[in-house]
């Protein structure tokens, strides 16, 4: 009787199994084109705050993160996506910010989500720019802030492309996407040394600071 039961619902389900596949091709498609149709910083915020996310997502996704969505939340505020890999886990906040710089009161309450979830690092993404007191809260923290120009260059970096394609180069005065840690592989940020015989320099420190101490000369 069971099985009576059970037959005629089959064509449902097989519908709304084709349902469910067809959706999560189109989402995937349309994450694709948000990663490979950015051509320009411009472009880039043009893009819709939700449509930022999922680009943001795309990014890492393509770099080897799995990815895993903060459902139900707003335009702004908490953590829109958490980041995996390697035994890693980041807290990552999008910004679609096309005006305002992302002042140090964001920084601190990611910071303040940072210690909450015991994560290994917090990342802050904009399409726009960080203000100075951000920058300054952020240093020497696991926080690490991508601007837009560093945004642009992750993006183009993971693009798929016709060969031979290049891409946009970012203008000299916008900030180069940063280079990786040489202990850990991580993304690093840009300090300021202020003791010692460099004292007043800059120099390349790991974003995973102080659970790694990797360094680069700039």
């Amino acid at each position: 009787m069971l099985a009576k039961g059970i037959i005629p619902l089959a064509p449902l389900a097989l519908l709304l199994f084709g349902i469910f596949a067809v959706g999560s091709f189109v989402f995937a498609r349309k994450r694709y084109r948000l990663v490979d149709e950015k051509t320009s910083l411009d472009h880039l915020r043009e893009t819709p705050w939700k449509d930022f996310e999922y680009l943001v997502a795309e990014a890492y996704r393509r770099q080897g993160y799995d990815v895993e969505y903060s459902l139900g939340r707003g335009a702004d505020g908490g953590v829109d996506l958490t980041l995996r890999k390697d035994g890693h886990r980041s807290l990552v906040q999008c910004k679609q910010w096309k005006v305002f710089s992302v002042g140090a009161p964001v920084v601190r309450e990611m910071f303040g989500l940072l210690t909450a979830e015991k994560a290994d690092e917090a990342v802050i993404v904009t399409s726009g720019n960080f203000t100075r007191e951000a920058r300054s809260f952020a240093d020497g923290k696991p926080i690490r802030l991508m601007d837009g120009p560093q945004l642009l260059t992750l993006v183009q970096s993971v693009q798929a492309r016709p060969t031979g394609r290049k891409p946009e180069t970012v203008p000299t005065s916008a900030q180069a996407a940063p280079p990786v840690c040489p202990q850990c592989g991580r993304p690093m940020v840009l300090r300021t040394a202020r003791r010692g015989a460099n004292a007043g320099s800059q120099f390349w420190g790991c974003s995973a600071y102080p659970s790694c101490k990797g360094i680069r000369e700039t």
